[in-house]
């Protein structure tokens, strides 16, 4: 799941962890943001309800892609990062929330 990040990831990042130290070397956003930065779930959401639908969207692409790792953030965060979606993005909600089952299904 590493990778890059591109300057647009690295906007996002600052967004939602404005504290993130200068010069960071992550390879992704969602682990290391609910890891190390958000103190709790509550905390989480809040900083993903920052982003704007279409960031939210890029993020939710990025999962879809394979280049974010839902399974590397902290489960209850992950929950509640579908069910952000769901409520912000109807039409991409359903897509996704198969995605996620398909991939916490037991081989």
């Amino acid at each position: 799941m590493s990778r890059e990040l591109s300057e647009y990831d690295w906007q996002i990042f600052r967004k939602l962890c404005p504290e993130l130290p200068e010069g960071s070397r992550y390879r992704s956003i969602l682990p290391p943001l609910s890891r190390f930065y958000s103190k709790s779930k509550e905390d989480f959401v809040q900083r993903v309800e920052r982003l704007t639908d279409e960031e939210l969207d890029y993020l939710v692409g990025l999962v879809e892609n394979g280049e974010e790792c839902l399974s590397c953030i902290v489960p209850e965060y992950k929950e509640a990062f579908v069910e952000m979606v769901e409520r912000r993005s109807p039409k991409r909600a359903e897509k996704f929330r198969k995605l996620i089952d398909f991939l916490e299904t037991p081989s």
